[in-house]
């Protein structure tokens, strides 16, 4: 197989096209070559995941499971990932073991010069193999040579990244890269190739990394490689630029009338035959509760609910100012859009319609009056109001997404997982009151998680989990108010109340959960598997009657970086006190996040665990929406892994930090995920153009 390589390599100067090298994982999971980094970081808001066979342990490389995954979080941050199995040559079966890496690349050095980066491996970790702490920096040379050195210290028993290491990366052909390093001990050649993107849709690329050859006597006669893909995250192209103006200008001038006006030859329309026109259209974009009336001699009023583009209200948002800015031309020069939520106002939009409709043709800069202060904003005064047919009141809407609880790199094995199918009832019964129902369908399992092993416990089974009355108040000040009261995780009564503020902007978030759940039934005490139980210790601990939660969480929303953190402290439902903070980065509809919990539950040892999660969409931009039910995905689905940190092992340790909050809630019932607010809508405003256009 190295001979085939090797000839394969020798055919490659033959004919050259010159590219500059790009970022590529490393057999270790950051941005690099085979085993050392580069100062080169991974794309932003591209995702990283490769599998390997090289694994590094105390005695040695050897053949195992390598699981990696990276992200490039902006243009100077990079984090990635490492589950590694250590399989024994005589038994099959070995440890697992998952850390985290970070690489943050100095800016403001020019890029003629060089590039500089300082990383560290298995960040915070203590059972680990991979403890590194570097800096790199890297320059391109003749338009396709990358060059690196760099200086690391490692607790690398063989040597690696302890000490100076330097490579060279030659890129040919875009599809092809050569490197060869040094890593401070040994010397490795690879080749790396990807497929080219026109091949799969969305930027998708296929790529796989080959050790060529080593110095070092384990790497040396074995055959090594990693098999990846790399994703963009922003399958929307929300944030990107588009020439709609050529491509859709016939498009405009032929939406601006409708077909019984240009068969009457009249174009001069009635302003109540404008609203009525703009009623239609919007009704049959399938919006609800829509009210079309006159605030004032000059300004057109319209109130509506979108429930079909679920996925980002913004959508939802852009269609409809659309439909009024390519429709009302005659007799009104301004209007007032009025976006509700169970008939509770959550957006006020104002806004020139000669203004926007130069925003969605012309290229124009957006100008918008945004608010989420909206208590009293309904109309008050305004004449000839027209509603539709579209009520929402007891439409059932049923949401269904996969519930998947896992255990990942723990003592007992790689990967166990519990499937389920959830699905989610909604019926909403008057202004701002709701009825919601969750069930859970089992579907499959891995053998640790079947009855009687050790993750039996927490395993989804089959039944009606929760059921819930929610009643929702709007306050002055941007203020939102939501008590609920029903039956939560099977067995337990509860009363809760949420409340939330937001600033005008949408920039900072303030929310206070305040719930008391009380067991209906008194669960068995449990004593743990193969302990004698004459003694007390064998028994686990009684699972209380009552838990308490009290949680208050503050986020802040940075436009520039189209990202928030979120800092949130009290008790949650183990009882355990403390703090969790939370990055997070969007990406069009795709988020990444990162997480660090400090959890402590009374007379017993704190917990801390760092974590990186993503979400994305598990429903199309428009959702099917019947006159009398509604379907629909997740718009929101998340999942994250944990390690533990700042211990003397990785031993399985239970979660912390759980805050119970439900799938219905004001951040992603009433403020589209915490996406609904001026900065957020301008920061994304070329999707506002591309869903008129493009979502419906």
């Amino acid at each position: 197989m190295k001979r085939c390589i090797l000839f394969a390599l020798a055919l490659l100067p033959v004919v050259t096209v010159a590219a500059e090298p790009k970022a590529s994982m490393s057999f270790q999971g950051y941005s690099g070559l085979i085993n050392t980094p580069t100062a080169t970081l991974f794309t932003e808001g591209t995702f990283y995941l490769q599998y390997g066979n090289q694994v590094e342990t105390r005695d040695g490389y050897r053949h195992g499971d390598n699981y990696n995954f990276g992200i490039g979080l902006w243009e100077y941050v990079e984090v990635s990932g490492r589950l590694a199995e250590y399989k024994d040559s005589v038994s099959g079966s070995g440890p697992t073991d998952l850390s985290a890496n970070i690489k943050l690349g100095m800016p403001f050095i020019p890029k003629d010069w060089f590039s500089l980066a300082l990383g560290m491996q298995d960040v915070g970790g203590a059972a680990n193999y991979f403890d590194a702490q570097y800096v790199v920096a890297s320059k391109n040379l003749f338009d396709d040579v990358n060059v690196s050195l760099g200086l690391g210290k490692s607790d690398s028993n063989q040597g690696r990244l302890d000490g100076v290491f330097a490579g060279i990366a030659w890129q040919p052909y875009e599809w092809v890269k050569l490197s060869a390093e040094y890593d401070a001990a040994d010397t490795q050649l690879a080749l790396h190739i990807s497929s080219p993107k026109s091949w799969l849709n969305s930027g998708i690329q296929l790529t796989t990394d080959l050790l060529v050859s080593s110095s070092n006597e384990a790497l040396k006669d074995d055959f090594y490689y990693g098999l990846g893909l790399t994703i963009p995250l922003d399958f929307n192209g929300a944030n990107t630029s588009s020439p709609y103006r050529e491509q859709n200008s016939n498009l405009v001038h032929t939406q601006a009338y409708s077909p019984l006006d240009v068969q009457s030859g009249v174009i001069e329309r009635s302003a109540t035959a404008e609203r009525l026109l703009v009623l239609e259209l919007l009704a049959k974009e399938g919006f609800e509760a829509i009210e079309v009336a006159e605030a004032d001699y000059n300004t057109v009023y319209v109130e509506l609910e979108n429930h079909v583009y679920n996925r980002n209200q913004i959508d939802g948002l852009g269609v409809a100012l659309g439909i009024l800015s390519k429709h009302i031309q005659h007799n009104y020069s301004h209007f007032k859009l009025v976006l509700k939520e169970r008939e509770i106002p959550i957006l006020v939009v104002k806004g020139s319609l000669a203004e926007y409709d130069a925003f969605l043709t012309d290229n124009q800069p957006l100008k918008l009056d945004i608010s989420t202060d909206t208590f009293g904003s309904q109309r008050i005064n305004t004449t000839a109001a027209l509603q539709d047919s579209n009520s929402l009141w007891f439409k059932p809407r049923i949401t269904f997404w996969p519930g998947l609880v896992t255990r990942v790199g723990t003592e007992f094995g790689v990967f166990d997982a519990s499937l389920a199918l959830i699905s989610h009832l909604e019926v909403p019964l008057w202004p701002g009151a709701t009825i919601t129902a969750q069930h859970t369908k089992q579907i499959a399992e891995t053998t640790n998680f079947k009855d009687g092993e050790f993750f039996a416990d927490d395993k989804q089974t089959t039944g009606l989990k929760q059921y819930s009355v929610h009643q929702t108040f709007a306050l002055p000040y941007s203020i939102k108010n939501m008590a609920s009261v029903g039956r939560y995780r099977d067995t337990y009564n509860y009363l809760a109340n949420e409340v939330r503020w937001q600033s005008f902007a949408g920039s900072h978030k303030i929310n206070l959960l305040t719930a008391r759940y009380e067991n209906q039934i008194t669960p068995e005490r449990e004593h743990y598997q193969g302990c004698n139980i004459l003694f007390p210790t064998c028994w686990k601990k009684a699972e209380p009657q009552q838990r308490d939660v009290i949680v208050a969480k503050y986020r802040y929303y940075n436009a520039h970086f189209n990202a928030s953190a979120e800092v949130q402290v009290g008790q949650y439902w183990q009882q355990d006190k403390g703090v969790v903070v939370k990055l997070e980065r969007l990406f069009g509809d795709v988020t990444l996040n990162l997480t660090y919990k400090d959890t402590k539950v009374d007379n017993e040892e704190a917990n801390q665990f760092i974590g990186l999660g993503f979400s994305i969409p598990l429903t199309p931009r428009k959702d099917y929406n019947n006159k009398y039910f509604q379907v629909r995905g997740k718009p929101k689905w998340q999942y994250s892994v944990n390690t533990l940190v700042g211990k003397s092992h990785n031993n399985l340790t239970p979660g912390s930090g759980d805050s119970t909050q439900l799938f219905y809630n004001l951040d992603s019932t009433f403020y589209n995920n915490n996406r609904l607010g001026s900065e957020y809508i301008y920061e994304n405003s070329n999707r506002l153009r591309q869903a008129y256009y493009q979502a419906r």
